[in-house]
């Protein structure tokens, strides 16, 4: 009786120790590692949320941007810190579902090192050509890119990044014949296809939206499941008969494997109340962007589905990791 009392005593003073570590989370500012160059839409978003959950949290969040190896060195130092709560990840798509297929070697593994906290966004493809393209509709692309004789060229801002395994889909789905090119960045790709170096490009809506707002590019179709608002007049790949090739970017914060339950969900309500924001809100469905804010066990499986999906295509296709 006498153990039994004093394991009764222990487990109270550890629930009651946790319990106020909990209350004292965070007691200091919070890292968020962007596994991208600063400036890019991953970054701005982070920076977007960063400063509403701050307010929130009622410490600073700060970001820091550690480029390289497709998002692979931010998510390894990531893996690989202390998991208190104090360093988190906000990745995109190719660091968690792409790159550990076609990276030459992994030093993490995002299934067991990292652990989800929640899916902030989701943001739909757009298939983009030149404003004075040859290529109208969808249909004319298709008629030009079918049959051995096609010689239509496609960018994309990398091998092995999502815009380029949605061009590989749409391919596989349309059967098209069309090439890829492959540039160093979303940038480059654009001003060549502007240019008139190459054809069509699938890009995250955001990144294009600038361009076909100007009349500098026509846009021919979306990868989302609905019309987009500020694209309203745009069909999507489903309406075009193409239900397969629905698929998104998306952006989600994560932790270190073994960060306590108490810190995820504080973590997973601070980003849920930034992403409930009104002029946040309205920031994101002016880009074309979708909120998410899914709970930290449904991000995890849908890591693993996407991790899934993108990594058997990117291995039929032979993507490299730049």
């Amino acid at each position: 009786m006498n153990g039994l009392f004093k394991s009764a005593a222990a487990l109270a003073l550890a629930l009651a120790a946790a319990s106020g570590w909990a209350q004292a989370y965070p007691a200091k500012p919070i890292r968020v590692v962007v596994p991208f160059p600063a400036g890019g839409p991953v970054d701005q978003t982070a920076r977007a949320l960063g400063a509403r959950m701050s307010a929130s949290l009622g410490q600073s969040i700060v970001i820091d941007n550690k480029g390289g190896a497709g998002g692979l060195l931010g998510a390894d130092a990531v893996a690989k810190s202390a998991a208190d709560g104090y360093t988190l990840l906000f990745s995109s798509a190719g660091a968690l579902a792409i790159v550990p297929h076609i990276a030459p070697s992994m030093p993490y593994d995002p299934q067991k090192d990292l652990v989800a906290v929640t899916q902030a966004l989701k943001v739909p493809a757009v298939l983009v050509v030149a404003a004075d393209s040859r290529f109208k509709t969808f249909a004319d692309l298709k008629a030009a890119a079918t049959g051995g004789a096609s010689k239509v060229n496609y960018a994309s801002a990398g091998s092995g990044t999502t815009p380029h395994l949605q061009a590989e889909l749409l391919k596989r789905e349309a059967r098209l014949n069309i090439n890829h090119i492959p540039y160093r960045g979303a940038a480059p790709a654009l001003t060549d296809l502007m240019g008139g170096q190459v054809e069509m490009m699938m890009v995250d809506i955001p990144v294009a939206l600038p361009f076909i707002q100007s009349g500098k590019l026509r846009a021919l179709a979306v990868t989302s499941a609905v019309r987009i608002p500020v694209l309203k007049e745009v069909p999507t790949v489903g309406e075009l008969g193409m239900p397969k090739v629905e698929a998104y970017n998306w952006y989600g914060m994560l932790a270190p494997a073994r960060t306590p339950a108490e810190v995820i969900d504080k973590m997973y309500g601070a980003v849920g109340a930034a992403l409930r924001s009104p002029d946040l809100k309205q920031q994101f469905e002016q880009q074309g962007v979708q909120v998410v804010g899914s709970k930290p066990a449904e991000f995890g499986l849908f890591i693993s589905a996407e991790s899934e999906r993108w990594g058997s295509l990117a291995k039929a296709v032979g993507a490299k990791l730049d």
